[in-house]
């Protein structure tokens, strides 16, 4: 039965996926990124529970709404990309590795909205990348970022990238940690099935750069894992 289940989700979710991603990429073609921002967060949040998605968010009070972070998350699913756009409240866009950019419809769907291309094999590109993205910052936009870099295989927090927190320390950023749960379960990176199901996102309290400032990047790198952890319940 749940072959079945998955399948169906799988029939109606493709669909719902084009037309969410198209719809937003044609405001983005047409409308300022910070007016259509709140209605491309309300299709993401509806592609999710369409799919079955039972989402709950918690912390959404431990930080400014319209204040500039850096948002760090564990990195579990394919659609860890809808849940974060979807119910991150501040005005963010993500950092995304550069071979996405290049995939039919989603693909023009990151250029439109302002995504950040990132290429890990060059760290000359990646260096790159990292200074528009701070650059990015200072105008107000804040900025997602998995430090992982992969979909964990087998549902635990994998090690952590330096990029990341290069990327912290060039923006001097104050950086939110998030906690997601269940998507594993809801979509594995090692599975075909969706399983529909509860689904936490959890904000930690902000890391402000004045307080972190004289660490070394392993320790903030260290240091943003263990809040992390922290927030992951199930």
């Amino acid at each position: 039965m749940r072959y079945l289940v998955s399948i169906i989700i799988w029939l109606y979710g493709s669909v719902l996926f084009f037309l969410v991603i198209v719809t937003i990429t044609l405001m983005a073609c047409v409308l300022p990124q910070r007016v259509y921002n709140p209605s491309a967060r309300f299709l993401l949040r509806f592609l999710v529970r369409a799919l079955g998605g039972r989402v709950t968010v918690e912390g959404l009070d431990r930080f400014d709404h319209n204040a500039t972070f850096l948002f760090m998350s564990n990195h579990v699913s394919l659609f860890d990309v809808p849940i974060l756009g979807g119910y991150i409240p501040n005005f963010a866009r993500g950092v995304q590795a550069a071979h996405q950019f290049k995939w039919p419809v989603f693909g023009q769907f990151l250029s439109r909205i302002g995504n950040i291309p990132i290429e890990r094999k060059s760290p000359h590109a990646s260096y790159r990348s990292l200074r528009k993205a701070a650059q990015q910052m200072k105008t107000g936009k804040s900025i997602i970022i998995l430090p992982e870099g992969t979909r964990t295989r087998d549902g635990r927090l994998r090690a952590f990238k330096r990029l990341p927190f290069q990327l912290a320390k060039i923006a001097r950023a104050d950086i939110v940690p998030i906690g997601t749960s269940g998507l594993f379960r809801f979509k594995a990176r090692t599975s075909w099935l969706i399983r529909p199901g509860p689904i936490k996102v959890k904000f930690g309290e902000p890391i402000y750069y004045r307080d972190v400032a004289d660490l070394e990047i392993e320790q903030l790198r260290d240091l943003v894992r263990e809040r992390i952890a922290a927030l992951i319940e199930f």
